[in-house]
């Protein structure tokens, strides 16, 4: 991490979680992305100093609370705060991360998957602070899914096929990405509903789903299950339980996928024709973009091509471009 991200993060460190209608504060997260996508100080302050306008103030620091009785209480964020940064100073951000990764992960759906996103974020650029704010969010943001996981019949595409039928006519009430996450996992038509193969999904299997769907309609929900999934790849070596971990995204990615797919289409932006795009181009194109949403996707998009060599990554990071222009 350069110097100059590092000292933007030390000052993003004064900023709430969430601003506006529970949005993500997506400024640490942006910012190691345009460190890794090569950006230079000038540009990485400008985007901070934007950004920032937008962001409540973090609320003030609070005796520590240990999350794991309170896990999804949002105004404890300070006091879970706290908890981590202590935990961190005694025992180490490695330790940390082992005990804590595995309570964490059946509720990855936290905040529509933008606290595991910034925490594998934060794990990449190995800054202390953030990896503690970042753990203190996804507790208090905590959000449990009522999907079974017990294991059934068919390939992931096959069970959200069959999914799907079942929710078609479910009508959302107002809310947010993850209110209608949870909202659709509730729905009484997926009662007792297998969501889950036979055999624990593997990340390749659940990341390609994901950049499937995505290629064929570009939503912003379905792109928080790219950007997921590359956030995934990074913290799965703290979690215990891996194979259990991945049946939590594949649940938390089919909760996603539903939400959009029983809603009218309306215009296909994915089906429009853009000129393929390189390595080099994509990632000096998108350092100069003042939306998070196109700097993030851009850099999980290089990082799941050079993982998995799918150049639908590089497709779906030139036609966010294109749409940025």
């Amino acid at each position: 991490m350069s110097n100059e991200c590092r000292a933007l993060l030390q000052q993003s460190l004064s900023h709430g979680p969430l601003y506006g209608n529970r949005l993500a504060n997506h400024l640490p997260m942006a910012l190691l992305a345009l460190d890794r996508l090569g950006a230079d100080a000038e540009l990485m302050r400008r985007f901070a100093d934007g950004y920032a306008r937008k962001l409540l103030p973090a609320a003030a620091s609070a005796s520590e609370l240990d999350p794991h009785d309170y896990l999804g209480s949002s105004g404890d964020y300070p006091r879970f705060v706290a908890f981590f940064r202590d935990r961190i100073r005694e025992a180490g951000v490695d330790a940390v991360l082992h005990d804590w990764v595995p309570v964490l992960m059946p509720g990855l759906a936290a905040s529509a998957f933008h606290a595991l996103i910034r925490l594998a974020y934060a794990i990449e650029g190995g800054f202390e602070d953030e990896i503690a704010l970042s753990l203190a969010y996804w507790a208090s943001e905590y959000a449990p899914l009522p999907l079974p996981l017990d294991p059934g019949e068919g390939t992931l595409e096959q069970i959200a096929a069959r999914l799907r039928t079942k929710v078609v006519d479910h009508v959302f009430k107002p809310g947010i990405i993850i209110d209608r996450m949870i909202e659709i996992a509730w729905d009484p038509a997926l009662g007792g509903t297998p969501v889950q193969p036979a055999a624990a999904p593997q990340l390749a299997e659940i990341a390609r789903f994901a950049l499937k769907a995505y290629a064929e309609r570009e939503d912003f929900t379905l792109l928080h299950i790219v950007t997921g999934c590359h956030a995934f790849r990074l913290v799965q070596p703290y979690a215990n339980d891996k194979a259990l971990a991945r049946r939590y995204l594949w649940q938390a990615a089919l909760a996603a996928w539903l939400t959009v797919v029983i809603l009218p289409a309306g215009r296909k932006k994915a089906e429009e024709q853009v000129g393929a795009l390189g390595e080099q181009d994509i990632a000096a194109r998108a350092i100069l973009s003042s939306d998070d949403h196109v700097i993030k996707l851009c850099h999980s998009a290089l990082c799941e091509y050079r993982e998995y060599g799918d150049p639908g990554y590089l497709q779906i990071a030139a036609r966010k471009l294109k749409l940025d222009e």
